[in-house]
């Protein structure tokens, strides 16, 4: 089984997420079969980061990718648990 580590930057807001998508975007086309997301680092997300990673993740779903999360930060949990978005980005 193929794993693909994926390093998320500090910050996944709107003034940033451009940047970091199409970097992500490339990380979640390669052909592993499992996506191992570091997300140690994540210290501030709004919904357009949430957006994109929830966008990269169905997606890896659909193509029948596993999804591991590494060390969640906490701002990324909380935001996403507020929005109910804990199982849709598999994080539960």
């Amino acid at each position: 089984m193929s794993e693909y580590q994926i390093e998320l930057p500090d910050s996944l807001t709107i003034h940033h997420i451009e940047e970091v998508y199409g970097n992500l975007k490339i990380a979640f086309q390669s052909d592993a079969e499992t996506y191992k997301i570091a997300a140690s680092a994540v210290e501030s997300i709004d919904t357009s980061g949430l957006q994109a990673l929830l966008a990269l993740v169905k997606n890896a779903v659909q193509n029948q990718k596993e999804i591991l999360w590494d060390s969640p930060s906490e701002p990324l949990t909380s935001s996403a648990s507020k929005l109910g978005l804990t199982e849709k980005l598999r994080l539960a």
